[in-house]
């Protein structure tokens, strides 16, 4: 088996493994690969793994049924986690390439995840004493290193009833 059949089987296998512990606790992946460009899938279903770790390693309470809205900590945490899964993909596979995380990558290598996170995907839950202090700054980054960009999302956390 090549190297990157082995990553590929080991990867699928720790995502398995994680979406089984999730739905143990009533936590469904929502997620559909063909709403993703070709190779980002695995990106994105590694954000929701993220997430979804993220939530079982600081026990957030989860809703009693629908959508889990991220907190702001735990999106910063699974954006970051994912960009660092595409890094690691595209080291693997060198004809890797998306756009979108190719900029998240340049966003965090800058430290602007949470200024990101906050920019782009803020919640009306999240409160106001968590916005970055650097938003000015990445303000006037993104003018340029960022522009034309549309933040995206593929997928979702759910709650099922039971």
């Amino acid at each position: 088996m090549s190297l990157s059949r082995a990553f590929y089987a080991a990867l699928f296998l720790a995502i398995g493994l994680q979406t089984l512990m999730a739905a143990e606790r009533g936590i469904a992946i929502e997620w559909d690969p063909r709403e993703s460009a070709e190779g980002a899938g695995t990106i994105w279903l590694g954000y929701l793994m993220a997430r979804t770790a993220y939530r079982e390693k600081h026990k957030l309470p989860l809703p009693v049924s629908g959508e889990i809205i991220p907190t702001f900590a735990e999106e910063v945490s699974a954006r970051s986690d994912a960009a660092a899964i595409y890094q690691e993909l595209k080291a693997k596979d060198k004809k890797l390439h998306d756009t979108y995380w190719e900029q998240l990558v340049q966003v965090g290598a800058k430290g602007f995840m949470p200024a990101y996170v906050w920019t782009y995907l803020r919640r009306p839950s999240w409160s106001e004493r968590e916005a970055p202090r650097d938003l000015d700054v990445f303000e006037r980054w993104r003018a340029s290193a960022l522009k034309d960009h549309k933040a995206q999302t593929h997928g979702r956390l759910a709650v099922t009833p039971k």
